[in-house]
């Protein structure tokens, strides 16, 4: 702005005189003129820089490491979770689901403060591992592998097998499942319209074991996943399943806790007049929505488990609720409950919220990286490059047909080290100031 004050310093420094309003106006254009030429041309300068940003930004990205997720990375005893878990060490944000959402977000704001090299790179290569599994993978096997992805940002583990109260888990995974608090959560992978849904029997057996249960929902948003958080509870969930956005009752949710010889009505009085949940959970058994097989079995299971002799081990209580379980997903029959969009950001007595956006497209990633290109020195760079060649042409050395093809390869090998370490000595020897959480 050094150009902008000299220009007012000499405006201003002109002896005055008595001028009319035309001449003012004519002075003001041209002091104006005089500004655009010397000061707002240079912006010019600014799209050059930003575009060699974007440039650099994605030659780092092509040199970073690539992690993909799979299964294994919810599964705190595998080797792969092991190493994801030291690139997942740097996302701060505390034991809580909020917290570590928004701390990896902060990545892709403009403005945050983030100057750490270390901090900078994981998060880019943990965005990038997330892209891979929105655009690598179909439909239904991205959900699955989205879980082992939020398993490992939230120190959890994925549930597959059934608990110890024999249910089906209607929780994909257990966030901070080491800690004094953990969370069971049902993942939801959707669209931006699409109604969240999900079995009424595995619902009511999953809060008589938690107490509640807590749904994560991605929804694609164009080049971004917008996260949303609710929550049921003893409390509330019978009022959400039965419930429209406008307030009134929703047919299909009030047939779900229809009991014997009552209406939906009377049924809702009657279960919401009862405080014990025992008793309650007891009475939610034997509700139109809940499976008439599995509450036969539950009782069999009991009765044998008290009684200490297994009658029946053919149909286990387990297999009767995967029988149930696949009849539901295939034919999506009247037990399984609804929420649409609009009546999740209705209700008030259900803690409904959001956590932003998370990006996963390649042109948002290298908008990011370009954000920090300039905290990303030229040795790192190099690091990545050369580490990425060693890998390769150790490959070739051992793949070439070619004997002489072969020892070249080695040989770009053996430089490519000498590359990587001494990148790696100025990256270490440089000041580096890590960003707190």
């Amino acid at each position: 702005m050094s150009d902008l004050r000299s220009i007012l310093k000499e405006e201003y420094g002109k002896k005055a005189t008595n001028i009319d309003a035309k001449t003012l106006m004519e002075m003001v254009e041209e002091t104006l003129d005089l500004v655009y030429d010397k000061v707002i041309l240079d912006d010019s300068k600014k799209e050059q820089i930003q575009e060699m940003a974007t440039s650099q930004a994605k030659e780092f990205l092509l040199v970073l490491p690539k992690f993909v997720p799979t299964e294994a990375w919810g599964d705190p005893n595998s080797m792969e979770r092991e190493q994801i878990t030291r690139l997942f060490s740097v996302i701060g944000g505390g034991r809580s689901i909020e917290g570590k959402l928004t701390f990896l977000q902060r990545i892709a704001n403009p403005n945050n403060k983030i100057t750490s090299p270390r901090r900078i790179i994981s998060s880019l290569i943990i965005l990038e591992s997330l892209s891979a599994v929105i655009n690598s993978f179909n439909a239904s096997s991205a959900g699955f592998v989205f879980e082992g992805f939020l398993s490992a940002l939230l120190q959890g583990a994925q549930e597959s097998e059934y608990s110890a109260k024999g249910n089906l888990p209607i929780q994909d995974l257990i966030a901070f499942e080491d800690s004094d608090n953990p969370i069971p959560i049902s993942l939801k992978l959707l669209n931006q319209t699409t109604n969240i849904e999900g079995s009424y029997t595995n619902l009511i057996d999953g809060i008589a074991e938690f107490g509640h249960m807590v749904y994560i929902v991605a929804r694609k948003d164009g080049e971004s996943i917008a996260i949303e958080e609710f929550t049921f509870t003893k409390d509330n969930f019978i009022d959400a399943l039965s419930t429209t956005a406008r307030g009134g009752g929703k047919a299909s949710g009030l047939n779900l806790f229809k009991l014997p010889d009552m209406n939906a009505d009377q049924s809702i009085n009657k279960l919401k007049s009862v405080s014990d949940w025992g008793d309650k959970y007891e009475m939610l058994q034997y509700t139109a929505g809940y499976s008439a097989r599995v509450r036969e079995k539950r009782k069999i299971s009991h009765a044998e488990f008290e009684g200490g002799v297994d009658q029946n081990p053919e149909t286990s209580l387990e297999e009767v609720i995967r029988q149930e379980w696949r009849i539901l997903t295939e034919n999506k029959g009247g037990t399984q409950w609804s929420i649409s969009p609009s009546q999740l950001k209705s209700f008030s007595f259900i803690d409904y919220k959001t956590y932003g956006l998370l990006p996963y497209s390649a042109a948002q990633l290298e908008q990011i990286a370009s954000i920090h290109m300039d905290k990303l020195n030229g040795e790192l760079h190099n690091l990545f490059a050369a580490t990425q060649m060693l890998s390769e042409n150790i490959t070739k050395y051992f793949t070439f047909d070619k004997r002489d093809r072969a020892i070249s390869s080695g040989e770009k090998a053996i430089k490519n080290t000498t590359d990587i370490q001494s990148a790696l000595a100025a990256q270490i020897s440089s000041t580096e100031t890590e960003e707190g959480p």
